[in-house]
């Protein structure tokens, strides 16, 4: 579980004190969803520039040069690839043909090693499962919708993806994993995180939050390129192959335990461990994906202590426990 966040100051209403103000209260919000490293990438003299380091948000002196109006970032929760070798973390730098790109990855791919080894992608240092996507771009050669939705119809597992590039151009690749962005008229930019939840720390924090408001609509099987003006155009990938796990473990109220593919027990796990170290109790977690609540919903009620209790309460109830 990670957090993509960033700032389109596509007006140029803000002043580069202010753009680092969101910038800074969003990756500090954003550490509810990965403390283990940060980065974030922007434009600068027309050419990609990335800081990222192996420490949480709230550590980073982040160091982003004034000019920059796009910011694009990410914290780490790590699944694969230790984040002490600063090369496995978010954004990772790319080139398309003679597009520089940067990329970064929410969620959890599984056909990352096949991919490397059918397409024959070049052997890299890099252990992160997300890297393939940035391999991908750059065998293909260009950086456009289209070829997004190439690269997007490729990956299995969980994702929503974003990447800059050199020229101002964001892309938003809306998978199975949540993603909500926002236009906030009178800062004359968008804001995007996540999870609405980062938003709304981040304007609570600042006092910005009676500012008008209007969410942007972005669903699985988007793909939402904002262009330096701030211009938007939606196209789509095909997303029918895209899972939404459901989970079940035996239980002491359970009869009947369904079977787990491998890869995605490897995601459910990595968020057992990841809850547990934030204070759920693992008997917890276990009823609530027992009783279907996906991967998706966990991430959302390991961090929501009320609704989740609320979600323990009903589950009980329906199995005659309460």
């Amino acid at each position: 579980m990670c957090a993509i966040f960033g700032v389109l100051d596509f007006q140029s209403k803000l002043i580069p004190s202010q753009r680092l103000a969101l910038f800074r209260e969003l990756a500090n919000a954003a550490q509810i969803r990965g403390t283990d490293a940060s980065g974030v990438a922007y434009v600068q003299s027309g050419a990609i520039r990335i800081q990222k380091a192996p420490r949480p948000a709230g550590k980073m002196r982040w160091r982003i040069a004034p000019e920059a109006r796009y910011l694009m970032g990410h914290t780490r929760m790590t699944t694969q690839g230790a984040a002490s070798k600063n090369y496995n973390n978010h954004p990772f730098p790319g080139q398309a043909g003679k597009r520089s790109f940067a990329l970064a990855h929410n969620g959890v791919l599984c056909n990352d090693a096949q991919l490397r080894h059918t397409q024959r992608l070049t052997a890299t240092k890099i252990e992160t499962d997300s890297y393939v996507a940035v391999q991908l771009l750059e065998r293909g050669g260009r950086l456009c919708p289209d070829a997004l939705a190439r690269m997007a119809e490729s990956l299995d597992g969980t994702f929503t993806i974003t990447v800059l590039d050199a020229e101002n151009t964001m892309y938003f690749v809306r998978g199975n994993n949540p993603l909500t962005i926002r236009f906030l008229p009178r800062l004359g930019c968008y804001l995007y995180a996540s999870t609405g939840e980062i938003l709304d720390m981040t304007l609570d924090d600042l006092r910005l939050s009676s500012l008008r408001q209007t969410d942007i609509p972005i669903t699985q099987g988007d793909i939402m390129t904002v262009d330096a003006q701030g211009q938007r155009t939606v196209t789509r990938f095909d997303d029918t192959h895209l899972w939404r796990p459901r989970y079940f473990c035996d239980w002491i109220w359970h009869s009947q335990t369904a079977p787990v593919e491998p890869e995605h027990n490897d995601y459910l796990e990595a968020l057992m461990e990841y809850g547990q170290r934030h204070g759920v109790p693992e008997a917890e977690l276990r009823l609530l994906v027992d009783a279907g609540y996906d991967a998706m919903d966990l991430e959302e009620l390991i961090h929501d202590d009320q609704f989740r209790e609320s979600c323990i309460r009903e589950v009980m109830a329906d199995f005659g426990v309460l």
